[in-house]
Formats: structure tokens, C-alpha cells, sequence
């Protein structure tokens, strides 16, 4: 990037904007302004690098003042705003999943997105698996945190939560079926689907996945299964996991060799623990957890620094 540009983040007042806003305090990258827009009136402002900004209404904004704009965990907003902002010669960055976008270096007038946060941590342990050897079989089985669907979702898991210490009638509150200390799948949402096109693009294909929802607020986790073409060693595996840069492999004896999602939150690597090999040398499983709103935050930030 040659010069400081001008960013719109629209959704900014989304759990998942906190988390971009903190990346993009933390890093190098020269901006002229910042306009966090959002189409709650109740929201007030948000704090970059200690500097206060106050909020500003989406609807009334001139998409002409910023060099890119990134849609982050509003999807609605994205599917009603992210062609003006293309068509006024914005970069535009979607990381809802709500456009039809194409992967790739951010431009002026185009749109482009980032793959769901599980292809992302997905793609790395089985590139990892795919440098030692072939893969006959891989599934999958992910367990995404309430974030992942927004603000609303965390407070129905809170009054869920609450409605049941209190012996309450339990609201759904947008939910099939109860969260709170429950297990949801959600094949309906159509995660599967896109997940599966999306590791098939980067050359990293799992035969089956399944997601749910679990009550946990952030942080999402992912157990693999893999069955290897040929034999394979522990000492090989973990090598080339070792060599990933997108991974922190974590090996420890007792509680310390436990990752969970709470652990991972504010990081920046997919974390990797419970790796085993089978006796038969060819069943790997791994276990991975992530902070599920800085992966995709961290990515984007990347992505504004080549314009």
C-alpha cells in the first residue's frame, strides 16, 4: 500500500466489528479516516487506537468518501448496500457471506469476499496432512459458537440461559429448538454447502461435514478425521503441522494439553491439540479451535493493505 486510505466498516456496532477494530489498531496501516456506520439509531460510537468515533447512520452515507468498505456481521446490511458501495468506486470487502463475491486482491469497484471462518481453519491442518501424503477420506464435525450469527444470538443464549435458572418458559428467539445447554444442528443454515465448494476451491476437499451450534458465546472448535492413502508417523504429522504458519500446535501433558475455544480467543492461529495417529498408521484426528471473529478480521486487514 503506497498511500493512507479512507475506510467505511460497515456493521460496526457487531461483536464481530470489535474484533476488526482491534486487528486494525494493531497494525501498520495508514488511514485518513474511519466511518463505522450501522442502522442501529441506539448505537453511539466506537474506539480506534484510542480515538472515539461516533457512529453514523448507513443509510445517509456517501459511499464516494471511502477507498474500501468492509461489511462485517450484518449480512442484511451487505446484500442492500454492498453493490452502492462497489458502483461509487469503492474496494468492497464482505465478510458475511451475503454477496455473490469472488476471492482475491480488494479493488476499487469490485466486490470481494472471504471463505467462512471454518474453511479457514479447515484448509490448513489438512494442507499440513496433504504435504505428507495423499488422503482417501476426511470428515469433519464443527461446533460454532453463538456469535457466528450476531448480537442477537448472544443475548437468546444469555435470556435462555437465565429463563432457565429462573425455572421460566424458555424463548426461541429466532432458534428451531432451545440453545441453552443444548446441541443444535443446523444442516438448514446452509454452512455444509458452502464450506465444502469453498475447501473444494482451495484443493482441500473433506468427503462429509456437519455443523451445529453450541452454547458457547465465542470461539468455535472442529474435530477431524482423516484417513491416509498411506502410512503415516506421528513424528511426520506433527512436523508438517509445525511447518504451517496458520497453526499453534499445542502439545502438553495434564490440563495444560486441553485447547478450548476460551483459550483461543484474541489469537491470530488456528490452534491444534489431541493430534493422534492410529496403530494402522493411517487414521489421523486433531482437534482445532479458533477465535471465529479475528481469524476473518485479521484476513481483512490484510486484504486492505494491498490496495
Amino acid at each position: 500500500m503506497s498511500e493512507a486510505i479512507a475506510v467505511a466498516l460497515v456493521g460496526a456496532d457487531t461483536p464481530a466489528s470489535q474484533a476488526f477494530l482491534d486487528v486494525l489498531g494493531e497494525m501498520p496501516l495508514a488511514l485518513t479516516a474511519l466511518y463505522p456506520l450501522s442502522d442501529d439509531e441506539d448505537a453511539v460510537s466506537v474506539e480506534l487506537r484510542h480515538q472515539s468515533l461516533p457512529m453514523i447512520d448507513v443509510a445517509s452515507f456517501d459511499w464516494k468518501k471511502a477507498d474500501a468498505v468492509v461489511f462485517i456481521g450484518a449480512p442484511e446490511l451487505a446484500k442492500r448496500y454492498a453493490q452502492a458501495a462497489c458502483d461509487a468506486g469503492a474496494a468492497v470487502i464482505d465478510l458475511t457471506g451475503a454477496t455473490a463475491s469472488k476471492s482475491g486482491k480488494p479493488q476499487r469497484g469490485q466486490i470481494v469476499g472471504l471463505p467462512h471462518v471454518l474453511t479457514s481453519m479447515m484448509s490448513a491442518p489438512l494442507a499440513a496432512l496433504q504435504a505428507v501424503g495423499a488422503i482417501d477420506f476426511a470428515g469433519a464435525t464443527a461446533m460454532l459458537s453463538v456469535s457466528e450469527d450476531g448480537q442477537a444470538a448472544i443475548e437468546a443464549l444469555s435470556m435462555q440461559t437465565r429463563q432457565l435458572f429462573a425455572q421460566q418458559e424458555v424463548e426461541l428467539a429466532g432458534y428451531p429448538k432451545r440453545l441453552a445447554f443444548n446441541l443444535l444442528p443446523t444442516a438448514d443454515c446452509g454452512e455444509e454447502a458452502r464450506i465444502s465448494a469453498e475447501l473444494i476451491a482451495v484443493g482441500t476437499p473433506v468427503n462429509c461435514i456437519t455443523v451445529s451450534r453450541v452454547p458457547v458465546f465465542f470461539g468455535h472448535a472442529v474435530s477431524i478425521n482423516v484417513l491416509m492413502h498411506d502410512v503415516v508417523t506421528l513424528a511426520q504429522v506433527e512436523a508438517a503441522i509445525q511447518a504451517s504458519p496458520a497453526l499453534y500446535y499445542l502439545k502438553a501433558d495434564g490440563a495444560a494439553g486441553i485447547a478450548t475455544p476460551q483459550d483461543a480467543i484474541g489469537g491470530d492461529k488456528v490452534w491444534l491439540n489431541q493430534l493422534q495417529v492410529a496403530a494402522d498408521g493411517r487414521s489421523v484426528q486433531m482437534w482445532l479451535v479458533a477465535d471465529n471473529a479475528r481469524l476473518p478480521a485479521r484476513a481483512a486487514v490484510l486484504l486492505l493493505a494491498l490496495l
